[in-house]
């Protein structure tokens, strides 16, 4: 697999511990819950590594200093897809506790593979008042037609391309090579590129259904 400086693949020993846990069939969902988290923050501090910076001047107990602090004159969006995506939200959130969160609502059709909304709250532009950067969160990108979609939205809404990150658990080089080439200056960080997709579009091996392990509803 040859995919461009678009797409980030996290190096980590803790990244590849934490996703041999969450693929184990037999991981409690208690154990399953700790290593998400764990590994999602490696992933949003990855995500979230090049936010803009401003100056402001600190006073220490001892002295003035000069610091840091997320740039002012941005709005961050965090947008997670559901259900899964929700997971990763929550971590995103705790991080970035000053950002907008703006819920994305699609699932997808069993025989199409075809993303079907049915939850959209975002506003009609997102651009007139601040510049923005957008971090679409959803845990598996396998075929990449909802991920391209969730683009899609934010895009017509006045988005750039390249103030978008997408951000995902586990990815198939389908989903991979779909948005890099709709997308050319969207980044992609994911902890793993798996091998390929099954007929019925899962991840292979992947870790199984994200949102039924998340949310303990496998049945």
């Amino acid at each position: 697999m040859n995919f461009s400086s678009q797409v980030t693949v996290l190096s980590h020993p803790l990244a590849a511990h934490y996703l041999s846990l969450l693929r184990d069939k037999n991981t409690s969902s208690v154990v399953f819950h700790h290593a998400f988290h764990q590994l999602g923050t490696l992933l949003l501090i990855e995500a979230f590594k090049e936010l803009p910076l401003e100056h402001f001047p600190v006073e220490t107990p001892l002295m003035p200093c000069d610091g840091l602090q997320l740039d002012s004159a941005y709005t961050y969006i965090l947008a997670p897809i559901l259900r899964a995506g929700l997971g990763l939200g929550s971590i995103a959130a705790d991080l970035l506790p000053n950002a907008t969160v703006y819920h994305i609502g699609m699932y997808r059709d069993e025989q199409t593979l075809s993303p079907v909304w049915y939850y959209n709250k975002t506003p009609d532009r997102l651009t007139d008042q601040k510049p923005v950067k957008v971090f679409i969160l959803d845990p598996m990108l396998a075929t990449g037609h909802s991920a391209e979609a969730a683009v899609e939205l934010f895009l017509d809404k006045g988005v750039l391309e390249k103030d978008i990150i997408f951000v995902s658990v586990l990815s198939a080089p389908e989903g991979i090579e779909l948005l890099t080439s709709a997308f050319k200056e969207l980044r992609v960080i994911t902890s793993q590129i798996d091998a390929t997709l099954n007929e019925k579009g899962y991840i292979l091996p992947g870790l199984g259904d994200a949102g039924d392990r998340l949310f303990n509803t496998v049945k």
